[in-house]
């Protein structure tokens, strides 16, 4: 651990994130070895503190854009279903390419979906989201929701693929189009809107709360939304 805090203070080596990640993976072992008495006491490991960074979300303007596009073919038609699935809904996008029709349930404007670990969730949706899905989900009669022409599951890649050009087609820029940041903007317009952080950890899935922190790190202009309208004395210096 000092030689991995040695090489980070003079500019050599992974990043914390990382750093931590393989940390992980000995604390694990470490665990296993002083259960099996193959080692005297466990070995303490202390994790590096990681840099805290405000995630790009995408703004309402550019939000707006890919609302209002109109598809002109089936391609077209299954990308803005789930483009809109994801920024509605907040889903992974390996939960979104996994979705079957029988796990969407629009009359109670549900999903049940798979995942880290296989967890099975229930995730709520719009009705906006429900009559995109409904036009979309009449167009074929394969199971996978976002199915290829053949009635395959659409690939992570080409969807990608599709996703960064319709992003330069619309102009949006000065932020990456990603399904990530998709993920990211679901969550912190939740927030935004008056959600509590405990139910936006059972929509995305986190198995903490810290991660779900993560996600609605908001910005200055955001804090001051709030704390002028739950502040009790500017409630009531509004009054006079």
């Amino acid at each position: 651990m000092e030689r991995i805090v040695q090489l980070r203070s003079e500019g050599r080596g992974n990043k914390a994130v990382s750093v931590n990640t393989y940390l992980r993976c000995v604390k694990a072992f470490v665990k296993w070895a002083a259960e099996e008495k193959l080692i005297g006491e466990p070995v303490k490991l202390n994790w590096l503190k990681e840099e805290q960074r405000v995630l790009a979300t995408l703004s309402q303007e550019q939000v707006r854009r890919l609302v209002k596009w109109k598809p002109r073919n089936e391609g077209e038609k299954r990308l803005q279903c789930m483009i809109g699935l994801l920024l509605d809904t907040g889903l992974r996008i390996s939960e979104a390419l996994s979705l079957t029709k029988d796990r969407v349930n629009l009359d109670n404007l549900t999903l049940i979906v798979y995942g880290k670990g296989q967890k099975e969730r229930v995730v709520p949706m719009s009705y906006e989201m429900r009559r995109l899905m409904y036009r979309w989900l009449l167009r074929h009669d394969f199971p996978v929701v976002f199915a290829t022409r053949d009635g395959g599951k659409w690939s992570q890649r080409n969807a990608l693929r599709d996703c960064k050009k319709f992003g330069t087609l619309l102009g949006i820029t000065g932020v990456r189009m990603s399904f990530h940041t998709m993920r990211h903007t679901f969550a912190i317009n939740y927030i935004r809107n008056g959600g509590d952080v405990f139910r936006l950890q059972r929509i995305l899935g986190h198995s903490t709360l810290e991660m779900t922190r993560r996600y609605v790190n908001l910005q200055t202009e955001d804090l001051q939304a709030v704390h002028n309208r739950f502040s009790p004395f500017a409630q009531q210096s509004s009054l006079r």
